[in-house]
């Protein structure tokens, strides 16, 4: 019997400041969906972990995304950047700028 391969890509959230001297809006955790993992990624066996820069504006939305660690894999890096613009934040503060986070995300091929 061939046992069932299972994929998964996990997203984590973490704030970080553009600016160490500059306060940042606190960003509450974000809502993030789950990347596409289309089947011939899941052909070629591909795992790895992909860190990203995110520009959040003041309503929430991710405006910008940038690859900050390379998973070693073009197509997981493209697909978690996609992925990205679907994060919703929560945002605490009132200040009207928009802030830089990060978001990871975590391919795991079984």
């Amino acid at each position: 019997m061939i046992g069932k391969r299972h994929v998964v890509a996990l997203a984590s959230v973490l704030s970080l400041n553009a600016h160490a001297a500059e306060p940042a809006a606190r960003l509450r955790p974000a809502t993030c969906s789950t990347p596409a993992f289309t089947s011939d990624l899941k052909d070629e066996y591909l795992q790895g972990t992909v860190r990203l820069a995110v520009l959040v504006d003041p309503d929430g939305s991710v405006k910008r995304a940038k690859v900050v660690e390379s998973s070693g894999h073009r197509a997981l890096d493209r697909a978690s950047l996609r992925a990205s613009y679907t994060c919703k934040f929560g945002v605490a503060g009132k200040d009207g700028e928009p802030s830089w986070s990060t978001v990871q995300y975590k391919w795991i091929n079984d």
